[in-house]
């Protein structure tokens, strides 16, 4: 007998048949209401390889990485309210995983977007994003183009942006109030230095579809000269966040987290920096990849690209140390202030300032828009050349000299060329040799010194003429570590072999050449490996 409030579906042979109440409808399957979740979200691939989601939120949209803690949020409120229940563990990662597939079987390339971090590209503007991490909040952006810029609303911003968790909103810029000169209230150095403050300022705020190059800021000076401060400051104009005096990075991992999450990356106190981490933040700079095995697989890899700008503080050493790293730098040392005040009064004097400083920065960009086609460089540019012209663009914006902003960075580059060559033992041996070289000597009573080089020259004259100035890489090695003497041989810095020295002259060679005249070049003949050492004629 059957129970007469049940009734008995149709089921397939072999399986109990299910029973509901008379009268009721059946329950909606689980499938069907994640579908029908999700059909509120619009899912789209993103030109990075991974999914995203842009759902409704208030008067416009909120944008996602699918697979982000923000949008597992949201599929759970939007469940609670839509159906008072709250999503088990399961049912999550299954909405999770089916919005991924829905959006990653876009395969049309028409399909693809791009995700931004704070400054986006669309078509021939800059939007910059005003927002924080509170979706509750700003949502608004500055749209900058060559004719001007100008705010827009949040339903009408045409791109979509990501924030990350730290992520505050910068204040609504104000026109016409500021000069650039009015950085120097907050920053303790130089008016010259001020200009390239600005110059890495420009350039931070500069998107790129593919390919470019953002200057590392570099703030260094003695204790209680206000490095930490200031590198809040400026950060507070491009990519404000709530994390200020980050720690160094423990890995290249680190790094690379960090830049797949914000625009800017700010590290505090870099009192020495380890090679590896050093190579990180040079290919961040000029764009760079990190790749690992994904987790809980064995074989597919994740993979984070990075091109973002970077603003480090620390003592001079950690970075002149590194040639490379201090070629992608504008180096600011700061000095300490005269007159000390409070440092709340002088933040709230910045938190003043800062509208109209931002105000100051879009008028800049606008400017760059308008001249990056038609600017040039007389001279020896610096070697972010496409930086250094971006900022001479902006530098009508800004109420600068035609000009100035790289003959400031010009000089910044070649201090700094001279701080790496001070630094460094090996350097400093390559310049004594090649003034022993230069000079007279007393054949009757030789140096160790004088020793070294009549060896390194004999070794040469047999192999090659003697004007050729190339000499075997074992005879330079030698040389240069006995003019360097046995302290700074020993020392760990110091290269521990041939081809250690050689792979460090090759480092050194752009700052020797800047500021001592001495090129350094490396090849192969048939008489054996060669290094070439010569000084050239004093620059024009």
């Amino acid at each position: 007998m059957t129970d007469p409030g049940f009734t008995i579906s149709d089921a397939p042979e072999g399986e109990e048949p299910k029973r509901r109440r008379r009268g009721r409808p059946p329950r909606p399957k689980r499938g069907d209401l994640l579908s029908e979740l999700l059909s509120d979200a619009e899912l789209w691939p993103g030109d990075d390889g991974a999914g995203y989601a842009s759902v409704p939120w208030g008067e416009w949209r909120e944008h996602f990485r699918i697979t982000s803690k923000d949008f597992r949020r949201w599929v759970m409120l939007r469940y609670h309210e839509k159906h008072g229940a709250a999503l088990s563990g399961s049912a999550l990662a299954e909405a999770v995983g089916l919005a991924e597939a829905q959006a990653l079987a876009k395969g049309d390339r028409a399909a693809h977007r791009r995700a931004w971090r704070r400054v986006a590209k669309h078509g021939r503007a800059i939007i910059l994003d005003m927002g924080g991490a509170d979706p509750s909040r700003e949502r608004r952006a500055v749209e900058i183009t060559a004719a001007g810029w100008r705010l827009l609303d949040p339903g009408a911003v045409p791109v979509a942006f990501l924030r990350a968790p730290d992520a505050l909103p910068l204040p609504e810029p104000i026109r016409d109030e500021a000069k650039f000169g009015d950085l120097a209230r907050f920053l303790n150095c130089p008016e010259g230095e001020i200009l390239l403050a600005w110059a890495w300022l420009v350039t931070a705020l500069r998107p790129f579809e593919s390919g470019g190059a953002y200057p590392i800021l570099a703030l260094t000076g003695q204790q209680g000269s206000g490095k930490s401060l200031s590198s809040r400051f400026l950060q507070s104009l491009v990519d404000p966040s709530s994390l200020s005096g980050v720690a160094p990075p423990r890995d290249e991992r680190d790094i690379y987290a960090s830049a797949g999450a914000r625009h800017l990356l700010a590290y505090d106190n870099l009192s020495g920096l380890r090679d590896d981490l050093a190579d990180a933040l040079c290919r961040i700079a000029t764009g760079g990849a990190f790749m690992a095995r994904a987790l809980f697989s064995d074989f597919d890899q994740a993979a984070i690209t990075a091109l973002r700008p970077q603003l480090i503080n620390g003592i001079p050493a950690s970075i002149a140390a590194r040639n490379d790293l201090a070629e992608r730098c504008i180096a600011l040392e700061l000095s300490r202030p005269v007159h000390r005040i409070a440092e709340q009064e002088l933040i709230a004097q910045w938190e003043a300032a800062r509208p109209a400083l931002l105000g100051l920065a879009c008028d800049a960009l606008a400017a760059a828009l308008r001249n990056l086609d038609r600017v040039t460089i007389e001279g020896e540019a610096p070697r972010m050349i496409d930086a250094a012209l971006w900022a001479e663009g902006a530098a009508e914006g800004l109420g600068i000299e035609p000009g100035a902003m790289v003959a400031a960075w010009r000089e910044n580059r070649l201090s700094a060329d001279r701080d790496a060559v001070a630094l460094d033992d090996l350097a400093r041996a390559v310049v004594a040799l090649m003034a022993a070289r230069e000079r007279e000597r007393d054949p009757k009573h030789p140096s160790d010194e004088d020793r070294a080089i009549d060896d390194l020259e004999k070794s040469a004259e047999e192999l090659w003429d003697k004007l050729s100035n190339k000499f075997p890489p074992v005879a330079v090695d030698k040389a240069l570590r006995a003019i360097a003497g046995p302290d700074a041989t020993r020392a760990r810095s110091f290269p521990a072999s041939v081809a250690a020295m050689s792979s460090r002259l090759k480092r050194l060679a752009p700052a020797l050449k800047a500021a001592e005249r001495i090129e350094i070049d490396s090849g192969r003949d048939k008489a054996g490996r060669w290094i070439s050492l010569r000084r050239l004629p004093p620059a024009a």
